[in-house]
């Protein structure tokens, strides 16, 4: 009997070695994952926050122009004049017609009130006023209009026209452009727009090779039907609007710090759906497959991240498993990024 057991245990034994034998081995080595910052980087180019085209609201000749391209205006000041015509003179014509009016509908409200005149005369009495108090102020309206006045702080991008053009009602005089803020707009990823929000810390990069702070001020809620992307809007104080628009600009936006491994590009396979990954052994030695992101690429490898704080990597025989797979792993060592 003991015999017989013995011979028993050595079958198992000889089993449990020839099964070990069949599993394919694959070099791992364990990893421990660094935490780095994790930056996204658009490019687009900076802008003006807004640009608005000075029209005029009342026809009239160009008498003075006071301001010059590239010129910085005040909101309120005034940037050119029209010809006032003889509006200064209905303008007192039109004072005198509101007096008149004044002094008739006031007598006839007297007698209205003693009961020798009936009440539709006083009422005609006190339309005829209003409509000469209305007459008066359109025409002081249109006066007033006389003066062109810039629309909001900015410099003036553009003048079209010039002292004796004869201009009409909306027709352009100016180009008003805004520069502070600068305004930097790219289009983020589905990936991307996740970790983006309104008042998150960004920097410019422009062709001076200079940095400028500013903060994302919009992020679109819909994604654009062409290219499934969100727009994103970043911006840059320009005091004194001494930064011109249209510069090319790298935008790049820091987000929170998460761990990271570095890894040789050869590491990396793809799986079935075609994500990206990498291939690892977990603890009961089966072979997992795990989705990366690249965090950015330096000479000693590719910082991806998605692997977690540790994970035991293979590095040679990858191609010969599939996730799901038991292996036998053999361990080079542990590295530390």
């Amino acid at each position: 009997m003991l015999s017989g057991d013995s011979k028993a245990d050595q079958n198992a034994q000889q089993s449990k070695e020839q099964a070990q034998e069949r599993l394919p081995k694959v070099q791992v080595m364990s990893l421990v994952a660094k935490k780095i910052n994790k930056n996204l980087t658009f490019y687009g180019k900076s802008e003006p926050d807004k640009i608005a085209n000075i029209s005029a609201r009342q026809a009239g000749q160009v008498l003075e122009i006071l301001v010059e391209e590239g010129q910085f205006v005040k909101q309120e000041q005034v940037i050119l004049r029209l010809d006032k015509s003889d509006l200064a003179a209905q303008i007192t014509s039109a004072e005198a017609l509101v007096a008149q009016y004044q002094t008739e509908y006031e007598g006839a409200l007297k007698l209205n009130q003693q009961g020798l005149q009936n009440k539709v005369l006083t009422m005609q009495a006190q339309a005829m006023l209003q409509q000469a108090k209305a007459t008066l102020v359109s025409l002081e309206l249109k006066l007033e209009r006389t003066e062109v006045r810039a629309a909001f702080d900015g410099v003036i991008n553009k003048r079209l026209v010039e002292i004796g053009d004869y201009v009409g009602i909306g027709d352009p005089i100016l180009q008003l452009a805004d520069l502070d803020p600068l305004i930097v707009r790219a289009d983020a990823t589905q990936k991307e727009v996740q970790g983006l929000e309104v008042g998150q810390a960004t920097f410019a990069h422009v062709l001076n090779d200079k940095t400028y702070p500013g903060r994302i001020r919009y992020i679109a809620s819909v994604a654009d039907d062409s290219t499934n992307t969100f727009r994103i809007e970043a911006a840059f104080e320009n005091p004194g609007m001494k930064y011109k628009a249209g510069f090319s600009t790298q935008l790049n936006i820091e987000l929170p710090t998460e761990p990271a491994m570095l890894l040789s590009p050869a590491f990396m396979a793809l799986d079935e759906q075609g994500n990206i990954g990498v291939k690892v052994v977990n603890d009961d030695n089966i072979v997992e497959f795990k989705s990366v992101n690249l965090a950015k690429s330096t000479e000693q490898g590719v910082w991806l991240w998605g692997l977690g704080e540790q994970a035991n990597v293979i590095t040679l025989g990858q191609g010969f498993v599939r996730a799901g797979d038991k292996v036998e792993p053999v361990f080079t060592g542990t590295t530390s990024n």
